[in-house]
Order: structure tokens, then C-alpha cells, then sequence
């Protein structure tokens, strides 16, 4: 999606862009008309990039955009081809970029020829990487201005799209339209006057901002709490029991099972965005999608699955699922948001 803006703010835009590269602009010039490549460059893509919509800013004869990769992992034996990665002194060889952004830049040089600057603009390391990562020693290979310079050497002009007028609308599809929308600032409405609070339960569980590591016990586990649990018949259990916490609007439960298989999990019940997980997490806050990326280091898969409501009836659940350590997490959103975390030493 392409934003024009007016020539001032396009002059502002390019001077802080300018003033936060990393390394060695890339300049080359394309024969091709300004207009023509304007609409080519969306549609630039390799293994790293996403389907998503763009912004651009835009003057009669200059036009910018970025080139933006994602989920760029690094070890000793896998380097990312894109960045030669700085590292601060003692950091693991292992480390995890969630996006890199190269800025695009365009400047009319005749009706048929257009100079084209291409330069890594900004590098987001992941949470656990950010100590590590030195951002001024980082640099980009080249081999994504490479890439671009292909891409648009050799694309073929694309014919313009034609655009709807509000007149070509019909009175259905303009309907749904606006309950789409009315619902969407409904949403919004209500996230931003929603309270906000920290869990003194959830800091005690997870002092050491980490998960529970497996194995581990309903005694360690009351000890953090601080209240006791009930314990519930359970035939496929060891002891023929599981555990089970109510504490405010929480509920926890740990089990041990006969098959060898050991999890717990806990539930949150009310409207509030609470916070006090590790990882940034926080319940009836964090979305789907914002947990698949902060923890796309660990190969995060979202999805939808079913779960049974009761004999007759089931619904549908997304969910978000990995392997962190030796232990596996299933993050589950029951109203679009964060309300279930489930950890256990099986894969689900």
C-alpha cells in the first residue's frame, strides 16, 4: 500500500532515514521510468520476506520505500547471508534477528532511466539477542541490494490497476464494510480503556523470569504460591491425583501422568490485561501474532485447532506452539488474546 505524502515531509523523511544507515549505500540506475518501478518494487520478494502491505513516501520525481526481512537466524555453522553480524565481547554464537530493514530510495533521472540507492536502515535483534548484538558493528552484505537490482532490471512493467470509486460499491458489500469497522474501533476502544495490572501470584511463580523447568512438583510449586491445592481423582495419574490452584481470577493445575508425561498449565478468567509472565507475555493482551514472532527464534508455529466444550459440541481455539529448551509451550487464545499457557516435557 502505497502512502504519498507531500514533497516537505518526503525532504524530512529522507534526511532521518539518511542519518540512520548501517554501512555502504548501494546506488545503481535502472532504465526504466520512475513510475514504472514505484509499482514493481512491491512485489519484490525472497525466503524472508512476508505478504504484507507498505508504506512509501512519494514527490513528483523521488519515491521511497523499504525492503523488510525477517526471522534472520545465526549460528556458527548457518550464518544469514544478508548481515555480517556484530557481536559484543563474550555473546553466544547462536543469536536471532527478527527483522532487518533496507531503505529504498528513487530519483527521476529522464522519463526512462531512474537511479535507485539502497541501504540497511535498521536491524531488530529479539529480546534474548539484544545484549549481544552490537547494531554499529552489523552490516549488510550486499546481497539484498543485489537481489533488488535484479529484480528490477529484469521485471516486466505492470499495468495499472484499475481503482474502485466509493459509486462502484455496492450497498452490501458497503455494509459490511462498515460493521468491519465499527467493530474494529470497538476493539480498540475497549483494549485502551482496559485495565492493566501485575499478578503478585505470577511474579511469585516466575521470579526468575523464566518457565517452571520440568521435572518439578505440586511442592515447589505451592511453596511459590503460597496456598495450598486440592487434589482431584485422576486414574492416569501418578497417585491417582492431579493439582489444582484457584487463586483470583487464575486457575493452575500440575499433573504427572502414568504414560510419563508431565505438564502444567494456567488459566486466566477475567477481563483485565495482567501481566507478571515471563517474556513479555500478558494475559488478555498478547496477540497471536505477537507471540508467534517473539518467539520465532524457537521456530513458533501458529494455528487453529478444536477443543470439545461438552459431549456435543466443540470450538474453535488458535493457538501458538514451541520448543523452548526441553520443555514444550502451547500459548492459547481463547478471545484473541493470551488466556491459557500450557508447559509439558511431550510435544502436544
Amino acid at each position: 500500500m502505497k502512502i504519498k505524502l507531500n514533497h516537505k515531509f518526503l525532504i524530512l523523511f529522507f534526511v532521518s532515514c539518511f542519518s540512520l544507515y548501517f554501512g555502504q549505500k548501494v546506488e545503481f540506475t535502472v532504465p526504466k521510468s520512475i513510475e514504472t518501478l514505484e509499482n514493481t518494487i512491491f512485489d519484490f520478494k525472497n525466503d524472508f520476506t512476508k505478504d504484507e502491505a507498505k508504506a512509501a513516501a512519494a514527490g513528483d520525481n523521488e519515491f521511497s520505500t523499504t525492503i523488510d526481512l525477517y526471522d534472520l537466524k545465526y549460528d556458527i555453522d548457518n550464518k544469514n547471508p544478508y548481515l555480517n553480524l556484530g557481536l559484543k565481547k563474550g555473546a553466544k554464537p547462536k543469536q536471532f534477528i527478527q527483522k532487518a530493514i533496507w531503505n529504498v530510495t528513487m530519483k527521476k533521472v529522464s522519463a526512462k532511466s531512474t537511479k535507485v540507492s539502497v541501504f540497511l536502515e535498521e536491524v531488530t535483534p529479539d529480546s534474548w539477542s539484544k545484549k549481544e548484538v552490537d547494531l554499529k558493528l552489523t552490516k549488510s552484505t550486499g546481497k539484498v541490494e543485489n537481489e533488488i537490482k535484479e529484480f528490477l532490471l529484469k521485471s516486466k512493467a505492470k499495468k495499472p490497476s484499475k481503482e474502485i470509486t466509493d459509486a462502484e460499491i455496492d450497498p452490501e458489500t458497503e455494509a459490511q464494510i462498515t460493521v468491519q469497522a465499527d467493530a474494529q474501533v470497538a476493539e480498540f476502544e475497549a483494549k485502551n480503556t482496559q485495565k492493566k495490572v501485575t499478578s503478585k501470584y505470577l511474579q511469585s511463580l516466575f521470579s526468575k523470569k523464566q518457565l517452571i523447568a520440568l521435572p518439578t512438583s505440586a511442592d515447589y510449586i505451592t511453596k511459590l504460591l503460597k496456598t495450598d491445592p486440592s487434589q482431584i481423582s485422576c486414574e492416569s495419574c501418578k497417585k491417582g491425583e492431579y493439582y489444582n490452584w484457584d487463586f483470583g481470577d487464575f486457575n493452575m493445575i500440575y499433573a504427572n501422568m502414568t504414560s510419563g508425561e508431565e505438564y502444567y498449565a494456567i488459566q486466566y478468567y477475567g477481563e483485565d490485561a495482567v501481566s507478571g509472565l515471563p517474556y513479555g507475555l500478558v494475559f488478555n493482551s498478547s496477540s497471536p501474532s505477537e507471540c508467534k514472532n517473539k518467539f520465532a527464534r524457537y521456530n513458533a508455529q501458529l494455528y487453529q485447532t478444536t477443543v470439545n466444550v461438552d459431549e456435543n459440541s466443540a470450538k474453535a481455539l488458535t493457538v501458538v506452539t514451541f520448543k523452548m529448551n526441553a520443555s514444550f509451550v502451547r500459548l492459547e487464545f481463547g478471545n484473541q488474546y493470551l488466556s491459557r499457557l500450557v508447559i509439558s516435557n511431550k510435544e502436544f
